[in-house]
């Protein structure tokens, strides 16, 4: 496929402009506005689940393993994947994920929003147990996030709205790849990718906020 100077030209600009997050954002405004403003905000990142329970509230919409936003009571949140049972505890306008590990373990990652009216905020979540991963932008040239270790995540921010597609490298050698995703502003992205001993499968979906 030919790709126009102009078209990489401003894939390369969009990509000088991102913005790694590295603090935490209370402002909820990129995923709608929430029932409760100082309320938590859980989901279910589990690629064999199709429903869950979290603080009582039964979960099945989800995206291929991926369910939405629960708002919740901050303190102590049960919740249950299948048989499996857990407890987390949730600090005010914060936003958790709680993800299944490639050898089974869960972990709960918080997951730093940020609310900019002009960018999509893209997440990569390395479930496997590839010890670093690289999520790449091949039609700019250009490496969005670098070195996310095994069991970690990180997210971007990116210039929107573009539809791009995304692949995930391991020193260079690619690893999956993405459908093209259509980036929104003020909208968030989750890229996960599992499996492990080099049966990989990857996972876009839209962040949504279940109301």
């Amino acid at each position: 496929m030919i790709i126009s100077r102009t078209c990489a030209a401003l894939c390369v600009a969009m990509l000088a402009l991102v913005t790694p997050i590295t603090g935490l954002a209370q402002d909820a405004g990129l995923y709608g506005k929430p029932v409760d403003p100082n309320g938590s905000f859980i989901r279910i990142v589990d690629i064999n689940a199709s429903s869950a329970v979290i603080a009582g509230a039964q979960v099945a919409n989800f995206t291929e393993g991926v369910s939405p936003y629960v708002t919740v009571k901050p303190g102590d949140v049960d919740m249950s994947i299948g048989s499996e049972s857990t407890k987390v505890t949730a600090d005010p306008g914060k936003y958790y994920t709680y993800a299944k590990l490639s050898d089974g373990q869960g972990k709960l990652y918080v997951d730093g929003v940020k609310d900019d009216p002009s960018k999509a905020q893209v997440y990569l979540y390395n479930l496997t147990d590839l010890q670093t991963v690289d999520l790449v932008v091949p039609v700019a040239n250009a490496t969005a996030l670098k070195a996310v270790a095994s069991g970690t995540s990180q997210s971007v921010s990116l210039r929107a709205p573009l539809s791009l597609v995304f692949v995930i490298q391991q020193d260079g050698k690619t690893i999956a790849e993405t459908e093209k995703i259509n980036l929104k502003r003020r909208a968030g992205f989750s890229i996960v990718l599992s499996g492990s001993k080099g049966d990989y499968h990857v996972v876009a979906a839209e962040n949504h906020l279940s109301q």
